[in-house]
């Protein structure tokens, strides 16, 4: 066989391949953003970051806040000092009337699906919400911690970002 019959042979078959991975590449879709918010300073820049992205693609975003269940310390000895926690369900009630200022105040009309507080420990819930919600995309503050204070505090957006079954965007400090 002729080296040049063997060649028009193979171009189109290839040609054809590379149409259709072609077809096969997405194209970015973020119908659905999940910003986890713990009232701070940065996690507000998480939510600025979302609020760009939603536009863009045509997301919608759903903030989430986690509360913590109370930690029961033991007495300090000779002190007669308690750590007395705080009602869980007022701490739920309070966190969903700030959450939805929040909301109010910083996500524009049309980008916001809904509020959401859950309870327990954050990377847990967050990443349970954004699978159960179908999250595209999670937006999360990271505080930047690094080394001792990392390994002792441990970081919710470094579990969340090894865990999620979504893109996760770390958005750090500025």
């Amino acid at each position: 066989m002729n080296t040049k019959n063997r060649t028009k042979q193979l171009t189109p078959a290839g040609a054809s391949r590379r149409k259709r991975s072609a077809s096969r590449v997405s194209v970015l879709k973020l119908r659905r953003i999940l910003v986890p918010l713990d009232f701070s300073g940065q996690s507000r820049q998480a939510l600025e970051a979302a609020v760009p992205l939603a536009r863009r693609y045509g997301g919608k975003i759903i903030l989430i806040h986690i509360v913590q269940p109370p930690v029961v310390l033991s007495p300090i000895p000779g002190s007669g000092q308690y750590l007395v926690p705080m009602d869980n369900d007022r701490a739920v009630s309070a966190a969903k009337d700030h959450l939805a200022g929040l909301a109010r105040k910083l996500v524009p009309a049309g980008l916001l699906e809904r509020t959401l507080v859950r309870q327990g420990h954050p990377s847990h819930e967050i990443i349970s919400a954004a699978r159960t919600l179908k999250i595209d995309l999670i937006v999360i503050a990271t505080h930047g911690r690094s080394g001792l204070s990392r390994m002792l505090i441990g970081s919710t957006a470094e579990r969340v970002v090894r865990h999620a079954h979504c893109p996760v965007l770390a958005a750090r400090r500025r």
